[in-house]
């Protein structure tokens, strides 16, 4: 034990025995006027001790039971201000999250879209293409159709006409009966049918 909490406890005892002594020669007088009168009265030597027991009690307070009780609501306020000032940077920090997290989100969102709209120029600029080499092989098919078909008009007509000749020949040899030379009749005919073709 202390030598203060001794020091503490003989001055109480003190006081106590002080108290006890005086309410001792004062309970016959009590016993006498009444429980009343005595609370009722003033005691100088009572008010007194009264007094010294309450400034001495006071006092042991300060020294012991003051500063650690002080110190511990220090502690306590120090701790609540701590958590407060951590509640708020997790708020802030929860907060910030949640912004970098929606920019994210807006981020992915405009790629996405970026992504759809460049995937649809390709696809429209891979139909054009398409489109353009489809019309330039038709149009190539068609025209090579076209010659082919004017060589073999060219070719059909070019028979005719010898078929014609030949005809011709044979028919004005049997008109005339006389035997011209094939070559001139054919130059003849040919004049002629070039003649007609002209018309």
């Amino acid at each position: 034990m202390s030598k203060t909490s001794r020091l503490s406890i003989i001055t109480l005892t003190l006081t106590h025995f002080m108290f006890a002594s005086s309410t001792a020669d004062n309970a016959s007088t009590a016993h006498e006027s009444g429980w009343m009168e005595k609370w009722l009265s003033f005691d100088p030597g009572i008010f007194m001790w009264t007094i010294v027991t309450f400034l001495i009690v006071l006092i042991i307070l300060k020294w012991k039971a003051w500063g650690p009780l002080m110190s511990a609501l220090d502690k306590r306020e120090e701790d609540i201000k701590n958590a407060l000032s951590t509640a708020d940077r997790a708020k802030e920090d929860a907060e910030k999250a949640s912004q970098d997290y929606e920019k994210l989100v807006q981020k992915a969102h405009a790629e996405a879209q970026q992504i759809i709209s460049d995937s649809k120029a390709t696809g429209e600029s891979v139909k054009n293409d398409i489109e353009s080499v489809a019309r330039e092989n038709a149009e190539e098919m068609i025209r090579k159709a076209k010659t082919q078909i004017e060589a073999e008009s060219q070719k059909a007509i070019l028979e005719i006409k010898t078929s014609v000749v030949d005809l011709s020949i044979e028919a004005a040899e049997k008109i005339l009966e006389r035997n011209l030379d094939s070559e001139d009749n054919r130059k003849l005919v040919a004049q002629t049918l070039e003649g007609m073709g002209q018309a």
